[in-house]
């Protein structure tokens, strides 16, 4: 009877250990943050990989890989999108850098 006592005393001790800082009063502030930088890094992740693309895309025109007309069409895509992320990133920016503050 008493190991039962203890199991659930445990229990609950941990439970409430890991749910305390849900019942914070700043969980909230931390979380918008949080979701501000992790969209942040995300925006980030995109832009290299668009650069990264824009580079490939560079070496396939220089090898031959690709026909002139496929480098235009595919390049002002990827040119486009890398604009768009970037313009996204710089939207971001104000929002992060008062956050952090």
């Amino acid at each position: 009877m008493i190991a039962w006592l203890l199991v659930a005393v445990l229990a609950a001790s941990a439970a409430a250990w890991v749910l305390a800082p849900l019942f914070r009063d700043d969980a909230a502030s931390a979380e918008r943050v949080a979701s501000v930088l992790s969209e942040a890094e995300d925006l980030q992740s995109q832009r290299e990989m668009a650069l990264s693309a824009l580079r490939d895309l560079e070496d396939d025109r220089a090898t031959g890989k690709i026909g002139d007309a496929d480098y235009e069409d595919l390049r002002s895509r990827l040119t486009a999108r890398a604009v768009e992320i970037l313009r996204r990133i710089d939207a971001l920016a104000p929002a992060s850098d008062t956050r952090r503050g």
